[in-house]
């Protein structure tokens, strides 16, 4: 498959024109371990390399998102990271959706740190580190260190108690004591996270996404509340992405191509 899709790419874009259609319609219907296939058949039959003649044919979003379905997804998390970051002023909202998200697998986790060094020779926790502050810091870094736990069968009496010092840290208190909720929203596997969740249910009559509401503002919230969604219901946590990709006046463009693709 990948020999017949290589050529096809190529005949699409040689000669005067490209046709878009074809590009579609084999790219749009691969995996991603396909299209790498694709992509190092491309320069074993032709010696050229397919992403740069992508950005030759192409142009604006199409071209993004031809180059980002080409580029392996620990790569390209690396990238969006990256840029997010550089230049005057951080996008949080990237930082957020794609630590959070990946967190749930510690060795993904790690392999992006590892290849935004090699990429960009930087340190990924220096640079979150020093685009962020506060509480969103704090669990930017937690989650970057690949800690969270991957027991599959969680204590129902150990997640009762973490939910009652979760409780006592927040809606039981005045103020809160983020430190307790850092530690365990960055560090209980999802088994763990889905039984404490029902557990502070079981104890409080409402959600722990209610009690990050009432003890969280801002991007902390946000980041909690993501780490909940993507952890225990990613499809609703993606789905939830697109509806922020697309409502409201115009569409963000860079927003939606990187969920589709992601």
């Amino acid at each position: 498959m990948s020999q017949a899709d290589a050529e096809a790419l190529r005949n699409a874009m040689k000669g005067f024109g490209t046709d878009e259609a074809a590009l579609i319609k084999i790219c749009a219907n691969r995996t991603n371990s396909q299209r790498q296939a694709i992509k190092l058949a491309y320069k074993s039959f032709f010696g050229r390399d397919l992403i740069a003649d992508l950005k030759s044919e192409l142009h604006g979003k199409f071209e993004d998102a031809m180059v980002a379905l080409f580029t392996e997804p620990i790569e390209y998390d690396a990238d969006q990271l990256r840029e997010a970051m550089k230049g005057l002023g951080t996008n949080e909202d990237t930082l957020i959706e794609i630590i959070a998200s990946r967190s749930t697998d510690p060795n993904r986790m790690r392999a992006i740190i590892q290849k935004y060094k090699e990429k960009y020779n930087r340190d990924l926790e220096a640079d979150v580190k020093k685009e962020t502050s506060g509480t969103l810091r704090h669990l930017l870094i937690s989650l970057l260190q690949g800690s969270r736990n991957v027991n599959p069968t969680p204590d129902v009496n150990k997640m009762a108690m973490i939910a009652q010092e979760i409780y006592k840290a927040g809606e039981a208190k005045l103020g809160t004591d983020e430190s307790v909720f850092n530690k365990y929203f960055c560090t209980l596997s999802p088994h763990e996270l889905a039984v404490m969740s029902q557990q502070y249910h079981k104890l409080t009559g409402h959600t722990i996404l209610q009690a990050i509401d009432k003890e969280f503002h801002g991007d902390s919230k946000k980041a909690l509340r993501t780490i909940v969604y993507a952890t225990l219901s990613p499809s609703e946590y993606f789905a939830t992405r697109v509806n922020d990709a697309i409502k409201g006046w115009g569409t963000k463009d860079h927003l939606l191509i990187r969920i589709l693709i992601t």
